[in-house]
């Protein structure tokens, strides 16, 4: 006797669960954030004298990256290594003046201070629920070392915050991104100028 084999039944939640995973896999993309942070000429010097800058190749390739959904699937990329290589050098140009960036080279012999940048974390947050605001975070550690020995003679956290209120729900990451380097070149150069550390290895 034949036995009749019978089809399978596909529940129909099945289906849209299916058709959904398909519609996100189909609109997965990457959103690339650039930034316009560009702080100008470095002002006259506070604490006068000659230093040396190391900018890491992990420091000026740094890319904010962010998995958070913003439109279905969309992944977050903010390329910060080049406003953070102008940030480090216009920080060290306002504080000391005399500034050797170095470039596989030692530094110079007249140098008092190997200043070396290194971020420790970031982040962009999309508007969430009914709050229409885009924010961001930026850490950067900052080494000031000894130029002959290498020894660590000073170290200081600098931590920069930046939220953009907006009325469409749209995120605005290049004004955060912007806004957090603009905000976190003023906290370092406040925070060098004030460093009693700071002034004391500098000589003042």
């Amino acid at each position: 006797m034949t036995k009749i084999q019978k089809s399978p039944v596909i529940h129909p939640r099945f289906v849209v669960l299916a058709l959904a995973i398909g519609m996100l896999a189909a609109c997965t993309g990457c959103k690339t954030v650039e930034s316009s942070y560009n702080p100008g000429a470095a002002s006259a010097p506070t604490l006068p004298c000659p230093v040396a800058l190391s900018l890491s190749k992990e420091f000026t390739s740094y890319e904010c990256v962010n998995s958070q959904v913003v439109l279905v699937g969309e992944v977050i990329h903010a390329p910060l290594g080049p406003s953070l290589q102008k940030y480090a050098t216009y920080v060290a140009q306002s504080v000391f003046g005399d500034v050797q960036v170095l470039d596989s080279q030692p530094p110079r012999s007249d140098v008092k201070l190997l200043l070396v940048p290194r971020v420790t974390g970031s982040r962009l947050n999309p508007p969430a629920g009914n709050v229409r605001v885009t924010t961001g975070d930026l850490g950067v550690h900052w080494d000031f070392n000894d130029p002959k020995t290498g020894k660590t003679l000073y170290s200081t956290q600098i931590e920069s915050e930046f939220a953009y209120p907006h009325i469409r729900f749209d995120a605005h990451f290049a004004d955060v991104v912007d806004g957090l380097m603009t905000n976190l070149t003023s906290v370092t150069i406040q925070r060098f100028n004030a460093s009693k550390d700071v002034q004391q290895l500098s000589g003042h």
